[in-house]
């Protein structure tokens, strides 16, 4: 088993009438990892499966578990989208710009999947499944 940790920092001077700073770290026991992983999408559609990368498998692990994903376009403009394809209408969830990311807590019922607004584009990601 291996411990993972995050830290987020939101900082801004002049976002608000005054000084803005948060920091969070966050730690989870990882059993299992899909390890680090880099595709591209060549999939411009939700409709268009061919090209469309697989994030996260429905039941792949058990919950909680975590998703990192990054968008590594530099273009702020071309967008990826991650959709929950075990959804009869396989609803958008969210997008990341270019040169984003994205680090979140799943549940293990869905499958994510991503499409890109532009074709090429490259998406790095990686699960770590906690099975607590």
């Amino acid at each position: 088993m291996a411990t993972v940790t995050s830290k987020l920092t939101i900082s801004s001077a002049n976002l608000l009438s005054h000084s803005l700073n948060i920091v969070t770290t966050s730690s989870a026991t990882a059993t299992h990892t899909t390890g680090l992983s880099r595709s591209k999408i060549t999939s411009t559609a939700k409709g268009t499966a061919s090209g469309q990368v697989t994030l996260y498998t429905s039941g792949d692990y058990t919950s909680p578990n975590y998703l990192y994903v990054k968008n590594t376009d530099t273009t702020k403009t071309n967008y990826i989208s991650v959709f929950a394809d075990t959804s009869s209408d396989d609803p958008d969830l969210f997008y990341i710009p270019g040169g984003s990311f994205a680090f979140i807590p799943l549940t293990s019922g869905v499958t994510l999947k991503s499409y890109a607004t532009v074709s090429g584009t490259v998406v790095e990601w990686m699960v770590f499944g906690t099975e607590a």
